[in-house]
């Protein structure tokens, strides 16, 4: 029904439609590149970590602590990050909706007028 109300009713009242930016391609990349540079780095620190003081076993915890939690977050974010670009696709299918119930109501009423009015001149013109 969304579909049929958005996009061919739009298209035949000439309602225009909001342009979508093409945000999924930016957060992708963002997405990957932060899991690509999140392990690496934590690699690093615990290779570091473990050459400075080769008894840490608490210290190794600690790290694979830090990374799940690092991991988590990215879950988290993309997630979070989902949502609001489901909930803004679904406000603007919404708004384009509100659009063409709009022009349809007013092209109705426009019609209604224009009948009405001629049929009132035309009735009060031949009882004269």
């Amino acid at each position: 029904m969304r579909r049929v109300v958005c996009k061919c009713l739009g298209t035949l009242l000439c309602v225009k439609t909001p342009t979508v930016t093409d945000s999924n391609d930016t957060s992708q990349t963002n997405v990957e590149s932060r899991d690509a540079i999140a392990p690496n780095d934590t690699k690093q620190l615990d290779q570091q970590m473990t050459a400075a003081e080769p008894s840490g076993s608490s210290l190794e915890r600690l790290l694979a602590s830090i990374n799940s939690l690092m991991e988590t977050k990215l879950r988290r974010d993309a997630q979070l990050r989902h949502q609001t670009e489901k909930h803004q696709e679904l406000a603007n299918e919404w708004m384009i909706a509100a659009a063409v119930i709009d022009r349809f109501c007013f092209i109705v009423f426009s019609i209604s007028l224009v009948v009405g009015s001629v049929m009132f001149y035309l009735l009060y013109s031949t009882s004269s």
